[in-house]
């Protein structure tokens, strides 16, 4: 849209004398500080779409859907993705939000978001059973472990405990892994609590030990005489 300048919007008689003295340089200095709100009022509708707004903006677009965590604020107005890929993987992740709400805590949610997030296909996850998932990289994803470890703490459910492994990593064996912590557990994703080692039963505890009886009183030396 075309935007008017200030001479336009000024009473014709001042306009009649806009032509020397002060008044031009003034009008130039006000139609340039109205520039960069005019580009931007403009083209208003771009910084709204996760392909065309700027990078800062796409950060700010993520936490209206919950994904302001892939995000590292470096300024009180401005912030950078967390993402391998920086900003254009957080884009294609905006644009999938809605279907990856829908699908969250699903195994088929795990693996598109994180196809999407590090543009990365061959990811696998497994219900190893007792609420322990295992999340496999493709061939040569070894780089994105820190990244995939983030992404499925925050997409597994609550409930459950996840490990990554590399690709043909044997397995945990899922009999010393424990029931899934308390969410506000501060255990890395990939950690599993082991169970201790079975043991005989040691039974009831023993009752505590009697004290000693205090020592006697040495005999007085009346008793020791043989008082009549």
């Amino acid at each position: 849209m075309a935007r008017t300048s200030l001479r336009d919007t000024l009473p014709q008689v001042i306009v009649a004398g806009a032509e020397t003295g002060p008044l031009p340089a003034l009008l130039a200095a006000g139609d340039g500080m109205h520039q960069p709100v005019g580009a931007v009022l403009d083209h208003l509708e771009g910084w709204f779409d996760p392909m065309r707004a700027p990078d800062p903006m796409v950060c700010y677009l993520a936490s209206w859907v919950d994904l302001d965590w892939l995000t590292l604020p470096e300024s009180p107005t401005r912030a950078r993705s967390t993402l391998p890929g920086g900003a254009a993987p957080l884009r294609d992740l905006l644009c999938a939000s809605a279907d990856l709400a829908a699908r969250r805590g699903t195994v088929g949610g795990i693996v598109r978001f994180l196809e999407v997030a590090t543009r990365r296909t061959g990811f696998a996850v497994e219900d190893a059973g007792g609420f322990h998932l295992r999340v496999r990289l493709p061939e040569g994803g070894e780089d994105l472990a820190d990244t995939v470890a983030r992404i499925v703490a925050a997409t597994k459910p609550a409930h459950v405990t996840a490990e990554v492994l590399a690709a043909g990593a044997p397995a945990t064996d899922i009999s010393e892994v424990a029931l899934a912590p308390s969410p506000t557990a501060s255990a890395p994703v990939g950690a599993t609590a082991v169970r201790p080692p079975a043991g005989p039963d040691p039974g009831p505890p023993a009752p505590p030990a009697t004290p000693p009886a205090p020592p006697s009183a040495p005999p007085t030396p009346a008793a020791a005489e043989g008082q009549p």
